[in-house]
């Protein structure tokens, strides 16, 4: 359900808060991702969520203030129990896996299985293959990821949370965009 906070009288504007949760296997960009989004930082060092991290931004769409709460879930299967309580109220969802690794290509269906559960079947996904620096160590090719994307009924990007790119922000300001579309609040 898409929260309408408020409407600003000096600017004619809507404001927006909006949950999107960031699901997928250990290990594939998650938390670097959000990062890169959020604070414009790549962390070298690795260190896995434990549980959920939670990360807020604000963003203009269609004009519209809208306040993003970005729900990073841990990846690792010890944390399959707790991952639902943090999917409840979420109004996108962002799949990634990463394109050096096939087994999290694989866990698509099953992360979408999951998610879907606890959702009403109209929240937009999206899905993202990340890693697409390490040209030499990819296995998943882009043909195949936006086939799954498309029999899933999802768009599809490829990121570098490393490098960035206008594509992982085109990610959040589209799936934000959707939301906002679809329940004609804008």
């Amino acid at each position: 359900m898409t929260v309408l906070i408020g409407v600003s009288s000096l600017t004619n504007t809507n404001e927006y808060l909006l949950k999107i949760c960031a699901i997928g296997s250990g290990s594939v960009g998650k938390t670097s991702l959000i990062r890169r989004f959020a604070e414009n930082k790549f962390e070298t060092n690795y260190l896995p969520t434990l549980g959920v991290d939670i990360t807020t931004k604000k963003i203009e769409v269609n004009n519209s203030q809208v306040k993003l709460i970005l729900v990073d879930t841990a990846g690792q299967e010890f944390f399959g129990k707790l991952r639902p309580s943090y999917y409840r109220g979420a109004t996108a969802c962002l799949i990634m896996f990463a394109l050096t690794d096939e087994k999290s290509f694989e866990a698509i269906p099953k992360w979408l299985t999951e998610f879907t559960k606890y959702i009403p079947p109209t929240v937009p996904i999206a899905l993202a293959g990340n890693k697409n620096d390490l040209v030499d160590e990819r296995v998943v090719s882009e043909k195949d990821a936006r086939k799954v994307a498309d029999e899933l009924n999802m768009s599809y990007y490829e990121t570098s949370a490393k490098e960035g790119g206008s594509e992982i922000t085109e990610i959040f300001h589209s799936l934000a965009k959707q939301v906002i579309e679809k329940d004609n609040i804008s």
